[in-house]
């Protein structure tokens, strides 16, 4: 396995988001000083980083008149999109012939690269031309592919509400690990790292999982998680697991790591926390838009210790007894 791939998918795009910033705001001495507690946080930064700054050099170095062109397009302030700007580059990858190509192979820009995406702490809601309503959850990223005769949606990453509008043609939600056949519905599809949740809310959803499980169908009221090699039971849908609409995070005896992984979809940079206190239980309803607040508020209750390496990368521990 290369090192590139063994990078997170979230370190790799925060680099990236860090060299679009910088690019942007060359000036911002108070953000280059930000970026430089991030880069120093963890050697995996100091990786995507160097990964970052390599392809900046290979694009410096193209010696085809048709690649220089394309390269001063893309890296110009005024481009019109970060989404146009990472095509762009892509598309000066594809023409080089460079080594960049694991960049994208490896899906580390494809969140960024999709029709529609969201960043750290940022939620959206889209209509598509059909009507169709998506709502997304922080680092969300979707991208739709409508013809004549059907409706594709493929979710990268992150979390959805949809709402289907009613027509002829059908509409199907194509997940890493499964494809989502709605019936006239409102469902909700999160799908993060090893795990895939899906929960209806009106209609029904058939999951088709190709040959590996039979096709499934999962009525309005009811959910089911799921991960590649496996399915959990259909129990009743919680609609506690919309409050990121409302910028809350309601745990009901949540493994304490699971909510730091929820409240890190709203945190630049990291949240740790020591093995022997991940699966302490947390109850309550917390601010996601204020992530220091909700660690403090564990720290107490918990009865841990937040250790901060820098402001963005955070370790919680037992705490220590004199």
């Amino acid at each position: 396995m290369t090192e590139a791939i063994q990078i997170e998918q979230k370190i790799a795009l925060e680099a990236i988001e860090w060299y679009l910033s910088l690019s942007e705001r060359d000036d911002d001495h108070v953000l280059r000083q930000q970026w430089q507690e991030w880069l120093e946080a963890d050697s995996s930064h100091q990786i995507a980083w160097s990964r970052i700054e390599q392809v900046n050099n290979e694009l410096s170095s193209l010696s085809s008149p048709l690649s220089r062109g394309v390269t001063h397009q893309s890296l110009n302030k005024a481009a019109k999109s970060r989404r146009h700007f990472l095509q762009s580059l892509a598309g000066v990858a594809i023409i080089s012939g460079g080594s960049w190509a694991f960049l994208k192979n490896d899906m580390f820009l494809a969140p960024l690269m999709a029709d529609y995406h969201t960043g750290i702490a940022e939620t959206r809601q889209v209509t598509l031309v059909d009507g169709t309503q998506v709502q997304m959850n922080a680092n969300t990223a979707f991208s739709v592919d409508y013809s004549e005769q059907q409706r594709y949606l493929t979710l990268l990453a992150g979390d959805v509400l949809i709402t289907t509008a009613k027509e002829n043609r059908p509409f199907l939600l194509k997940t890493p690990w499964a494809d989502m056949q709605p019936l006239g519905t409102r469902f909700y599809v999160k799908q993060r790292e090893n795990q895939a949740l899906l929960a209806v809310y009106e209609g029904a959803v058939n999951i088709i999982r190709q040959d590996r499980f039979p096709t499934l169908l999962i009525k309005a009221g009811h959910q089911i998680s799921f991960a590649a090699d496996q399915s959990g039971s259909v129990v009743p849908a919680r609609e506690e697991a919309l409050a990121w609409q409302q910028h809350m995070l309601i745990a009901d005896n949540m493994a304490l790591a699971d909510v730091l992984t929820e409240l890190e979809n709203y945190h630049h940079g990291w949240l740790r926390c020591d093995p022997t206190i991940a699966t302490r239980r947390v109850s309550g309803t917390y601010p996601l838009m204020d992530v220091e607040q909700v660690l403090r508020a564990l720290s107490a209750t918990l009865q841990i210790e937040l250790v901060y390496r820098t402001r963005y990368w955070i370790m919680l521990r037992p705490k220590q007894t004199v």
